[in-house]
């Protein structure tokens, strides 16, 4: 769901927490929306005949603090951090190089937004791919060098694999 295209009741945006303030411009707000609402009892609804217009402006308004790229990856960090539980070492296995070391990224205090979750007694990341998307296939494999896929579903532990360059031992 695009984090700035839909429609939610004003009270219960601010019962879910609004966005993670934490996040800087944009970038992960759209999945951090998403899981927030699913995995604490809410749903969303697709409406095929609803109409959402987008002006793209020329140039962007916003400053992002880094660069935007990096911008962006701080943010699915974050929202990583916070939501995919166990599964957030696959998304930091499969990030850019500096992802792979998550101490070498500054992604702020997320304190506030896990004492949130709590609060709001939201369901585990297995139960959101088990119950709303279990047809998800996604890497499974944290690879450091080396990708492989399978479904997750199938509940295959976590693997740590380092590739092995054979030119330098």
């Amino acid at each position: 769901m695009a984090g700035g295209l839909f429609s939610i009741d004003r009270k219960y945006f601010y019962e879910l927490g609004t966005y993670d303030p934490g996040l800087d411009v944009w970038g992960g707000e759209n999945m951090e929306i998403s899981f927030k609402i699913w995995m604490c009892g809410g749903e969303i609804e697709i409406v095929p005949c609803s109409r959402v217009g987008h002006i793209f402006r020329g140039e962007n308004p916003y400053a992002f603090p880094k660069d935007r790229q990096k911008t962006v990856e701080r943010n699915l960090a974050r929202v990583a951090e916070v939501w995919l539980d166990e599964y957030k070492e696959i998304f930091y296995g499969h990030g850019y190089l500096h992802l792979l070391n998550k101490n070498l990224i500054d992604i702020g205090n997320l304190t506030a937004q896990i004492q949130l979750r709590e609060k709001l007694q939201c369901k585990s990341f297995k139960w959101y791919i088990e119950n709303i998307y279990p047809e998800l296939e996604a890497p499974l494999v944290k690879a450091e060098g080396l990708v492989s896929t399978a479904v997750l579903r199938d509940r295959y532990p976590v693997i740590s694999i380092k590739h092995r360059d054979r030119r330098t031992g």
